[in-house]
């Protein structure tokens, strides 16, 4: 199965919305995607909002994890 080529802002959209559907995490306000050459531990950064820092951070760690085997970025 071929990868969806999406620019940063849409997979800003797209993750940002499955970080907000993980168990307390509704009220997380920002993520930040970040271009790498090859695939980094974590290369997203969020802003928690009123959510648990910590719990933000796993669910990033996870929704990174699952649209990696979806989406690549569109290369400038």
């Amino acid at each position: 199965m071929s990868k969806i080529r999406v620019s940063i802002p849409e997979l800003q959209r797209r993750a940002l919305s499955e970080v907000r559907m993980q168990p307390g995490c509704h009220s997380v306000q920002e993520i930040a995607i970040n271009r790498v050459a090859k695939h980094a531990e974590n290369n997203c950064v969020l802003a928690a909002g009123a959510a648990d820092a910590n719990t933000a951070a796993r669910a990033a760690i996870h929704v990174q994890t699952v649209l990696r085997r979806d989406y690549d970025l569109l290369t400038d």
